[in-house]
């Protein structure tokens, strides 16, 4: 019979403890490992702040967290960042809930609770390590979002510039010299691309390039990408600053 070479120390977990302070730092030589049959070894011991801090610190370099430091947060919102969400690490699970209120319920791999951080701890935490100032009044708050959007709006005409610049075979190396800023002119033109405007500008579009000589298949083409693309990109803007959901 085959024997595994596994050594079975391995069957133990590191076991996390919650101490009233901190321990003190290891004396030991930092080339020296642990020993591997020192189950005492295992455990790691850690206070309530420490491994709340560890935990909301963790969660919020995986966040995206623009939106906040642009336009400022509550504590309600904050609170609620995360929705709803499990965590696994190879010593801790952690639980994130906003129904009835926001909580997190950090548990090791046996179920052991180790701590819950309420609505107010997970706000206080995410503004400290996000850097997220204090929502201000919603008149000033409309301000900033408006200059955001302004601000994104520049960027996508830039990003869709050289998409629609690939569309339609436009080799030119000088926006000024080709004849793709027309068309993003058209695409950028106030509630174009709204479900009620989108036929007329295909219309546009395809009239322009059938005055460039274009076969009307192509032209019809080469207008829905064009639309298409500025679609998926306003959308990715609106969806993210605006809360918009798109099916």
């Amino acid at each position: 019979m085959k024997h595994s070479d596994h050594n079975q120390t391995s069957l133990f977990f590191p076991t996390t403890t919650i101490v009233e302070t901190a321990p003190n730092p290891s004396t030991e030589h930092p080339d020296q490992t642990p020993n591997d049959s020192d189950v005492s070894s295992l455990n790691i011991e850690i206070t309530r702040e420490e491994l709340a801090n560890e935990i909301i610190e963790g969660m919020v370099q995986d966040h995206r967290w623009e939106k906040e430091r642009a336009l400022g947060a509550t504590d309600e919102e904050l609170a609620a960042a995360f929705g709803v969400c499990w965590v696994h690490s190879h010593t801790l699970d952690v639980h994130f809930d906003i129904d009835p209120v926001p909580t997190a319920r950090c548990t090791n791999h046996t179920g052991q609770e180790l701590l819950t951080l309420d609505a107010a701890e997970i706000a206080s935490l995410v503004r400290t390590f996000a850097e997220i100032p204090q929502a201000p009044d919603p008149y000033e708050r409309e301000r900033l979002l408006t200059q955001q959007l302004q601000r994104e709006r520049l960027a996508a005409r830039n990003e869709i510039f050289s998409a629609v610049q690939g569309i339609l075979g436009d080799k030119a190396r000088k926006k000024e010299q080709g004849f793709t800023q027309q068309f993003i002119n058209l695409l950028f033109t106030e509630n174009c691309l709204e479900e009620k405007n989108e036929g007329q500008t295909l219309e546009k579009i395809t009239a322009m390039l059938i005055q460039r000589q274009w076969t009307t298949a192509k032209a019809m083409k080469a207008a829905l990408q064009m639309v298409e693309r500025a679609h998926l990109t306003w959308r990715s803007v609106e969806g993210y600053w605006l809360n918009r959901k798109y099916y």
